[in-house]
């Protein structure tokens, strides 16, 4: 966020951020985890950690009750969180990556903060790894993918150019749909996406079957994608957490698009 932050030790850490929660996890500091937001339910150790509220509505006074050595924020909606615990003398480091190429940035970042140097490029060359082995075996057919956030009553909402997730699928060998879209998260329409009509559809499984009720969705129902089977159920939550996980979606991805 361009500010300039004195961490003098980690050994109480709040995390405000699921990716956030991941990585000081995968970094081996998860005992030092004091807080962590209500969406941070991975790995299990998370389930014993006081939740501090939501990630739209962290509970200032109960991060600073916690008396955190240091506190790992999102952006954009957080700013007001941060801008009061820093009144309050906590240091706050806003570690959330929102572009691909941030995302080993915001890990090496957490490594330093954490003093877990070492520890951070070993999951960066984890995630460049499987970035490298998708683009050595990418598909000889470039298919077009759409990745469903969300559709019917709730909005049609997607991934568009410049959000990780769209990289994701491009660094596999995939061509989004949306990627002459204006914003990196978008709703978009049904009837573009009719006209677009993709080879593959990506869904979340969140909430039950998701791709059964996709296939019976106005506008859905007569896409390539879902009369052809290829209809995919993804964790909603490795795909869109930058962190980590986010080389297991790039193996899942190169798999998906690799499939006759």
């Amino acid at each position: 966020a361009g500010n300039e932050v004195t961490v003098k030790k980690a050994d109480k850490i709040v995390s405000l951020t699921p990716a956030g929660t991941e990585i000081v996890c995968a970094l081996g500091a998860a005992k030092q985890l004091v807080g962590v937001d209500a969406y941070s339910d991975y790995p299990e150790i998370t389930e014993s950690i006081e939740v501090v509220g939501d990630f739209n509505g962290p509970d200032v006074e109960k991060v600073a009750s916690l008396e955190p050595d240091v506190v790992l924020a999102g952006t954009g909606l957080q700013e007001d969180a941060v801008a009061q615990l820093q009144e309050l003398g906590i240091a706050v480091a806003v570690v959330e990556a929102t572009t691909f190429d941030e995302i080993s940035g915001s890990i090496e970042l957490i490594g330093e903060i954490i003093g877990a140097q070492e520890e951070a490029q070993t999951v960066i060359g984890e995630i460049d790894a499987a970035v490298e082995e998708a683009q050595a075996n990418q598909p000889a057919e470039k298919k077009t993918v759409y990745y469903v956030m969300s559709y019917g009553e709730n909005g049609n909402w997607t991934s568009g150019p410049g959000s990780f997730i769209n990289t994701m699928i491009e660094l596999a060998g995939g061509k989004c749909v949306t990627e002459d879209a204006e914003y990196p998260w978008i709703e978009y329409p049904v009837e573009d996406l009719v006209v677009a009509n993709p080879d593959i559809i990506l869904v979340g499984e969140t909430m039950g079957s998701e791709a059964d009720g996709l296939a019976q969705a106005q506008g859905y129902q007569d896409l390539d994608a879902v009369k052809n089977g290829k209809v995919y159920e993804i964790d909603a939550n490795v795909f869109t957490r930058p962190g980590p996980r986010i080389a297991e979606a790039i193996a899942q991805l190169s798999e998906i698009l690799n499939e006759q």
